[in-house]
């Protein structure tokens, strides 16, 4: 372990002490660690055959989540993916929103409140929202695509163009579905096509953009065009002073009744259509349109058919659910929109449409970024008009979709939770507007640094839960273990979430085939999504386990006020990785602020705008309180925000500017004025002590600013590791997590003095931990493994104590053979029992006999201890070593808790005895192993470890 930085990481004083106490009547903190409230559960969403389900099946599986220890459940109904339906099971499963399944939900409703659970509602089936015949062609999803024919001028005219036709994706209308041939919607192809026109024809002097090379990049596993655009290498330069309007010059052939000038053209068809796209996997009559989110008609529309009938306040139901957003359009665009954006941006875009385009941004399941295709020659031009025409995005998603959205629920009795993510808006915003902001750990595979963006909008706007659709991995439908579940959850937890919700519970369908239906099975078009959280599968008895552990975690991270030091600016339209830093992805200064042991929230124009600062911290419209602000690389700000900057800079608050400060305005209206007004409010800000300062260098100028580190730790050695931290009161909570494949190691201080104690959530423990004072700061010793995570609470009434770790007094290694092994599950979906009356520890994919199996496994053995052993006042552990996947050990008939994460220990102190020591080891493994054959999406399957390798080792400790 190596000698800890004194200079560096106590170069602040630690938080003062005289919190203001909690009132009487509120649990402590150890009450809601044992008896986690309500609200702390964690939730799953619950996947439904469409409106193929039953009243008896629907209370047998809320009485099991409540059993499980879950707090309720989200209502997804949606076709059964993969599943080969027979035309009376289809239109049981297209029942969907019709009176009989609205009697289901609310009958669902009612039972989950008699089981003291609470159920959420996805607001349509499946995702984007829309579908059914309440979305007709007029009220579908609108895209602007383009078609660019560079020209030699000096020809006479006329000339022949390429005009865009419409971006091939799913087919919306497509005739594989037979609801697509219902004699009801026979003109609704010709009514789709009907909205298709061409918006513009724009001629520009200028140079062709440089494609990127993408023939090494990977073909789709299906022929789904996701974007008409391809990656730039470098962008193409347009003289915009020479732009000409010639759209009612252009015929349907792709004639262009003009004469090119000298020089070489650019010549741009800009057609608007009907996205051709739909809702995927929805269950219910007639096609499934996405709705146009920028008409607020078309929700209205939805929400009359999806959501009216519930009627309002329903029992049980807490909420409504929409996923994230995932529109497939190459531009997002209305019927109104030029009109719109005149509106709200003050000048005509028709003549800047050339210069809109960049691959990669906001571009659904394939969000990244690449160079524009074009750049106005000379000027940032092409940069502010783009900021305008995404703003206007943003501001439509949020004025005609998301705020209606808000307001039905609140209307309705009911609270609102929304992911944000994969907008093309303020996704800051959008998340605060929602009551319960929800991300999710299949974009960027947990990201704790994405994951902050939903925690910064609830710090913001003053939302106490966070929510993640959690436990999402693609092309892995089987082989997901408990210990990546915990590890996967603690991730989740470091990066700010609070309201986990598991994805998911498979309705019990189509069980005639163990193991019955699974809402993301393999298929020849997709590898599955995991995780597969069904009683069916062989580990669903860590899931109880698993879910005292979430509650008591978040009964933790539910409490008191987040400790959080900086404000991070972000200005940005959407989100993807990459998106500030021109494609680099890395994080660089939210990863060196945590690594220096200051946490942060992003905060975004409108929350900045509604802030204000008081004894020179910033204090935003939702409470949440911090201690500077900084703000990332800026070419442009808008004015206003410029202009509130400089006022927080003269009221006291540090404000620090990475890099370089910004320089202009957003936008192109009035620019010069607007440009004037930035600089003079950033040097204000300037001369108020606002400073410019490089990257590397920011934790070092916070800590100048006397901006206090959350967590003291060495920077060198922290790299990776991630932490929340909560005050409750006068208590200090820090959860810290190691997602890294190397152990940390090393001391840490925490803020203040006091007693630490370590909170052992999996065993329900709370540990003395040795701790001292260090001017101003509590040490302790960090030791996580890969994976690993620890919660200390810091308590200033009692002083901090020095603790012997436990001495290891004796160890005994059980042989690794002869032990008895019976088994119970399935090999190749067949049903197994068996018994081996002498095996050897091992990886069960070693074993003919084994190799496709999955279930549970029981060895059983003996061990003899002397008397000291049952005697002595230590511990005696029981350690299996390598388990694969989960573990409920018995002693002497003694029964403990599943082991379903390593390290695989438990403390058997009260079951053992002098003498001979029966253990029965019950060891379970993910169905992979079973599932393995040649049928389409199964052969990418791989055999995974299964079993008990051991070695299986008792210890005697002391002093612990």
């Amino acid at each position: 372990m190596k000698p800890f930085r004194l200079a560096l990481l106590l170069a602040v004083p630690a938080l003062a002490a005289g919190q203001p106490a909690m009132a009487q009547d509120e649990p402590t903190l150890e009450q809601r660690f044992d008896d986690p409230p309500a609200e702390a559960l964690p939730r799953l969403r619950w996947w439904w055959p469409g409106a193929d389900v039953t009243e008896d099946e629907l209370d047998r599986e809320l009485a099991l989540l409540a059993e499980a220890g879950f707090g309720g459940a989200e209502i997804q109904a949606f076709t059964p993916n993969f599943v080969t339906l027979t035309p009376e099971q289809a239109a049981r499963v297209n029942d969907y929103a019709e009176p009989r399944f609205f009697d289901l939900v609310r009958h669902a409703g009612e039972t989950a409140q008699r089981h003291g659970l609470t159920l959420d509602y996805t607001f349509g089936s499946s995702w984007p929202s829309g579908g059914g015949m309440a979305i007709t062609p007029e009220h579908a999803l609108v895209e602007l695509t383009m078609a660019r024919t560079e020209i030699a001028g000096g020809a006479t005219g006329p000339v022949q163009v390429q005009i865009p036709a419409r971006t091939r994706r799913m087919g919306a209308l497509g005739m594989f579905d037979a609801r697509n041939r219902d004699p009801a919607v026979a003109d609704w192809a010709a009514r789709f096509d009907a909205r298709a026109r061409t918006v513009a024809v724009i001629a520009v002097r200028g140079t062709a953009p440089q494609m990127a090379d993408t023939s090494a990049a990977a073909p789709l596993a299906v022929p789904i065009q996701l974007s008409a655009w391809s990656d730039v290498a470098r962008p193409g330069e347009l003289d915009m002073a020479s732009a000409v309007n010639l759209t009612d010059r252009l015929s349907e052939d792709g004639t262009l009744d003009w004469t090119p000038p000298a020089g070489t053209w650019q010549v741009f068809v800009f057609r608007q259509y009907a996205s051709n796209m739909g809702v995927m996997g929805a269950a219910g009559q007639g096609p499934q349109l996405v709705l146009d989110h920028f008409d607020r008609n078309a929700f209205a529309a939805h929400a009359a058919r999806v959501g009216y009938p519930l009627g309002v306040a329903p029992a049980g139901l807490r909420a409504t659910f929409v996923d994230s957003l995932e529109l497939m359009q190459d531009l997002p665009w209305s019927e109104q929109f030029l009109a719109r954006f005149a509106e709200l941006r003050g000048y005509q875009l028709t003549p800047y449409l050339p210069l809109l385009v960049q691959p990669g941004w906001m571009q659904a399941w394939n969000e990244h970024y690449s160079p524009p295709y074009f750049d106005a020659t000379g000027s940032d031009l092409a940069e502010r008009v783009r900021e305008d025409y995404r703003q206007t995005v943003s501001d439509l998603l949020l004025s005609e979709f998301l705020q209606p959205l808000a307001d039905w629920n609140h209307a309705h009795g009911l609270q609102l939770k929304f992911q944000a993510h994969g907008g093309a808006l303020d996704q800051i915003r959008a998340y605060g507007l929602s009551d319960i902001p929800e991300t999710e750990d299949l974009v960027h595979n947990g990201d704790p640094y994405f994951m902050r963006l939903a925690r910064s909008a609830a710090h913001l706007y003053g939302r106490p839960l966070v929510s993640a659709e959690s436990l999402v991995w693609k092309d892995r439908p089987f082989d997901v273990t408990p210990d990546e579940m915990r590890q996967r959850l603690d991730l989740l937890f470091a990066g700010g979430v609070n309201a986990v919700n598991l994805h998911g519970f498979d309705y019990s369908y189509a069980e005639e085939q163990w193991p019955g239906w699974h809402a993301f099975l393999p298929s020849a078009f997709s590898g599955g999504f995991s995780t597969m959280l069904a009683e069916t599968n062989p580990v669903w008895p860590a899931v109880p386990q698993l879910a005292a552990y979430a509650a008591r975690t978040q009964a933790l991270l539910q409490a008191g006020e987040a400790v959080v030091p900086v404000a991070y600016f972000y200005g940005r339209t959407g989100y993807y990785l990459g998106m500030e830093d021109d494609g680099a992805g890395d994080q660089a200064a939210e990863r060196g602020l945590l690594e220096a042991g200051y946490d942060y929230d992003r905060i975004n124009p409108d929350s900045l705008l509604a802030a204000s600062v008081r004894d020179g911290r910033l204090i935003a419209q939702g409470g949440q309180d911090y201690a500077a602000l900084a703000l990332p690389p800026l070419d442009g700000i808008s004015p206003e925000v410029a202009m509130r900057i400089a006022d927080f800079a003269e009221a006291g608050l540090p404000v620090l500017f990475i890099g370089r400060a910004p320089q202009r305005a957003m936008g192109l209206a009035d620019a010069t004025a607007r440009d004037a007004q930035v600089r003079a409010a950033i040097a204000r800000a300037m001369a108020a002590g606002a400073q410019v300062v490089p990257e590397a260098a920011l934790p070092g100028a916070l800590a100048a600013a006397q901006v206090q580190r959350n967590i003291a730790l060495p920077y060198a050695d922290a790299a990776g590791l991630v932490f929340v931290q909560r005050r409750e009161g006068d208590r200090i909570i820090s959860f810290l997590h190691n997602p890294g494949e190397q152990a940390l190691a090393f001391p840490i201080g925490l803020p203040g003095v006091g007693e630490v104690t370590r909170w052992d959530a999996m065993n329900d423990a709370i540990l003395p931990v040795s701790a001292q004072a260090v001017q101003g700061w509590t040490m302790v010793d960090l030791d996580l493994a890969p994976g690993a995570s620890a919660m200390f609470v810091l308590d200033p009434a009692t002083a901090p104590q020095y603790r012997a770790l436990p001495v290891v007094l004796d160890r005994r290694e059980m042989p690794a053979e002869g032990w008895q092994l019976t088994v119970d599950g399935h090999a190749g979906r067949e049903a197994l029992a068996a018994e081996f009356p002498a095996v050897s520890l091992g990886d069960w994919r070693e074993s003919d006999a084994l190799s496709h199996f999955a279930g549970t496994g029981t060895y059983r053995g003996s061990i003899d201890l002397e008397a000291g052993w049952a005697r002595h006042n230590g511990r005696v552990m029981l350690d299996l070593g390598e388990v694969h996947d989960m573990a409920q050990v018995t002693v002497n008939d003694i029964a403990f808790a599943p082991l379903v994460s390593a390290p695989f220990r438990v403390d058997v102190t009260s079951a053992v005895r002098a003498g001979s020591n029966t253990i029965a080891i019950a060891v379970s493994n993910v169905p992979q192993n079973a599932l393995l054959s040649d049928a389409p999406g199964y052969r990418r399957l791989e055999a995974v470890p299964a079993g008990l390798a051991g070695p299986v080792r008792v210890e005697l400790l002391a002093g612990e």
